[in-house]
């Protein structure tokens, strides 16, 4: 599970969140859930789109301050959320969590993300990846686009749950429409790899383009890059493109995009990969052989001797 940069907290809007905290052993008495694949991807609506301040189609978030906003108050359970801000401010962490439960049960999203949050880095309550999910299902069931991304990234990364890239693109786009910028960076990647939707550069160059405008640098760099064709659009990890480059000075990877295909997982990527690092190392061998050939011929026609043969040409 990965933490987001910066999450709906308690009364204090939007606020940096730190790093996760190492593994601190199996939950004791944590609620379990089953690990399925939901298939109930909406946006938020009601109190909770306004409190989050989710304008359509503006492309950013204005969240609104949970003790104070109108629209917050009227989240079930919000006394207590707020409650469980009080406690975690002043340091009892495990009183908070056991505050935001009783807010998440009543059906408060903001708690459900918290929570979820807090499950996720073992903070207040032991590190317990299952009952993380299972939370930030529930909210990103509301439509609740910060939990839509991390419910996403898990289902992209089978972590604790099955690989469902088509999935998790559906959640990027419904967290990204909200304005959620992380989600937006998230479906920005989709549409650069080839994610659960039809890889295209120019998909993934407005996305960028729409979560710099919301301040987050990456987007500016991405968009900057991928607006160059012959920039490769790179790889989702570093274990891709180690398994493509393999150390190697790879002249002959330019552009490269599997333009309009669509990945429903990370096999059939794998699969594609395998045949661009195919067609790399024979391009890469033939061209090497072209080289070699021409410094043969002028060997040989400046009546040199020891003049090294490039041997058959590769392929024959």
């Amino acid at each position: 599970m990965k933490p987001f940069a910066y999450i709906i907290f308690f009364s204090f809007g939007l606020t940096a969140c730190g790093q996760t905290a190492p593994a601190q052993g199996p939950a004791q008495g944590s609620p379990q859930a089953p690990v399925r694949a939901s298939t109930n991807i909406g946006m938020a609506s009601g109190a909770l789109q306004k409190c989050l301040g989710i304008v359509p189609n503006s492309g950013k978030m204005t969240p609104g301050n949970p003790a104070s906003d109108p629209n917050c108050l009227q989240l079930p359970s919000e006394n207590i959320y707020n409650q469980a801000g009080v406690k975690f401010m002043a340091g009892d962490h495990a009183s908070a969590a056991q505050l935001l439960a009783v807010a998440a049960k009543a059906g408060n999203a903001l708690a459900q993300l918290r929570l979820a949050l807090m499950y996720a880095q073992g903070d207040g309550v032991p590190r317990d990846i299952k009952s993380a999910f299972m939370f930030y299902s529930q909210a990103a069931a509301q439509g609740e686009p910060a939990s839509q991304t991390e419910v996403g990234l898990d289902y992209e990364g089978a972590d604790g749950v099955p690989e469902n890239w088509d999935l998790a693109a559906k959640l990027y786009q419904a967290s990204a429409l909200q304005g959620w910028v992380k989600g937006q960076d998230a479906l920005a990647r989709a549409y650069q790899f080839g994610i659960g939707v039809p890889q295209s550069r120019q998909m993934a160059i407005a996305w960028y383009r729409k979560e710099a405008a919301q301040g987050f640098g990456k987007g500016t760099y991405w968009a900057d890059w991928l607006s160059s064709p012959t920039n490769n659009v790179g790889f989702r990890s570093d274990a891709e493109h180690d398994a493509v480059i393999g150390g190697k000075l790879r002249f002959g990877l330019l552009g490269g995009d599997p333009a309009g295909i669509l990945f429903h997982n990370s096999a059939q990527r794998n699969a594609w990969l395998g045949g661009l690092t195919r067609q790399l190392n024979a391009s890469e061998a033939e061209a090497m052989w072209e080289v070699n050939k021409s410094q043969f011929d002028a060997c040989k026609k400046g009546g040199g001797g020891g003049c090294v043969s490039p041997g058959p040409r590769p392929g024959q």
